[in-house]
């Protein structure tokens, strides 16, 4: 009797710790569990992200955010793995080129123009795929030029009854380079751009009024483009790993100094001052260079909610409450690049800019971008591998002397990817 008392004792101290387990530690569960991924924001914002973590768990008792900041060389992988997997997180900071990949594959959650009505709206334009929005727009850059002022006076010498307009257009570099060209620091090029990575080319023809290679109208302004760069490039007003450089080191030619003109964000002048002071402070900032059209590209990173997230109304209330104007006010400032939100835009610091301080002259270049910007919708379809076509055509032009064969191979492959 004794020993059939003492096992049924056991018994119930078995299943009351399981019952106490199951709820002193239900917040632990994974189904209260709201999964959380950056990218490499950790060491800058842990602070103002933390912040916000803290502020979400305080007002739902019952939830428990989890975040993982992941290198930017594994985000993708590791995000297609775990939609595959049936196991995403609930929110993911992407940005638009995989995060469209993804809403072409019907794997994540939209959101209606009312819930972000608070964002600029070129920059929700940029997240839609079918006339539906797939993203909530975090941060954005807007490239500026950055001369070095000093080397471009010393050319330019200008005539009062002929002055020299200063370049604003991709032509009018072209135009000017010759007498540019004997003056660059250190004999090197007129201009370093990384024409080759990602899509910087379908940004340029973008700001030509290409989107397609539909009618021979757009075959032929696409042979202008390529020709035009061709010569810059034979002619050495462009260096010769033009096709192969990397930003930084655009930003490190420039440094150097062995160039005069670069396009790049605001946030990489302060690399400049902080590692080439004399350059620095020889150099002036203009708005990007553009094309025929007058407008201008910007790099956006945004967030996605995949459709297998277990708390998609919280994330959505979560990825909100982040990017509240005051929230993105403060991660600006911290980083250097422009909020989304436009309450936040309208921020004076964005507006009345410094005339003395480069890197203030370039956040307010910068904002007054972000209301011109072009339509790339070169890749509202297959946009990597449009991406990829355009960048092999380029270089076989260069390089092979491909011709008119190869824009016209060029012209079919793109068709085909988007059809």
């Amino acid at each position: 009797m004794f020993k059939k008392f003492l096992i049924l004792v056991i018994v119930l101290a078995v299943l009351g710790a399981v019952y106490t387990q199951r709820h002193l530690f239900l917040p632990e569960d994974n189904k209260n569990e709201l999964v959380f991924w950056t990218i490499q924001l950790k060491p800058v914002c842990e602070k103002i992200i933390q912040r916000n973590i803290n502020e979400f768990e305080r007002t739902h008792k019952d939830i428990k955010i989890t975040w993982v900041d992941i290198p930017i060389a594994e985000a993708q992988k590791r995000t297609l793995a775990s939609i595959l997997g049936n196991n995403p997180p609930d929110l993911v900071n992407l940005n638009p080129d995989f995060s469209m990949l993804l809403a072409e594959r019907g794997a994540l959650q939209t959101f209606t123009p009312r819930e972000l009505e608070d964002f600029h709206p070129e920059l929700v334009k940029a997240l839609k795929f079918n006339g539906r929005i797939f993203g909530v727009p975090y941060y954005a850059t807007s490239s500026v030029t950055l001369y070095n002022k000093a080397a471009y006076n010393k050319c330019i010498v200008q005539d009062e009854e002929n002055p020299v307009s200063f370049p604003k257009t991709y032509d009018e570099l072209e135009k000017l380079a010759p007498k540019l060209q004997h003056c660059t620091p250190n004999s090197g090029s007129v201009f370093t751009v990384n024409l080759n990575e990602n899509d910087t080319l379908a940004r340029i023809l973008s700001k030509y009024d290409i989107s397609n290679f539909n009618s021979p109208y757009s075959v032929h302004e696409v042979t202008k483009v390529f020709d035009m760069f061709k010569r810059m490039y034979n002619s050495g007003y462009l260096p010769k790993d033009s096709l192969t450089i990397n930003h930084r080191e655009v930003i490190e030619k420039y440094m150097s100094p062995s160039t005069m003109f670069v396009v790049t964000g605001a946030n990489f002048i302060n690399m400049v001052k902080e590692n080439a002071q004399d350059v620095y402070n020889n150099s002036a900032v203009a708005p990007q260079l553009t094309g025929l059209n007058g407008k201008y590209d910007v790099a956006l990173m945004n967030f996605i909610i995949p459709k297998k997230s277990k708390h998609k109304a919280l994330a959505k209330e979560f990825v909100l409450q982040l990017t509240s104007p005051e929230n993105q006010l403060e991660f600006a400032k911290l980083t250097n690049v422009l909020p989304a939100n436009v309450l936040a835009l309208e921020n004076d610091y964005f507006n009345l800019c410094d005339p003395a301080d480069l890197i203030a002259q370039a956040r307010c270049e910068s904002r007054r971008q972000l209301d011109n910007l072009i339509d790339i919708n070169f890749g509202y379809k297959n946009k990597k591998a449009i991406n990829d076509t355009i960048n092999r055509a380029f270089e076989g032009y260069i390089l092979e002397n491909s011709g008119a064969k190869g824009i016209e191979a060029l012209a079919q492959e793109v068709k085909l990817l988007q059809d």
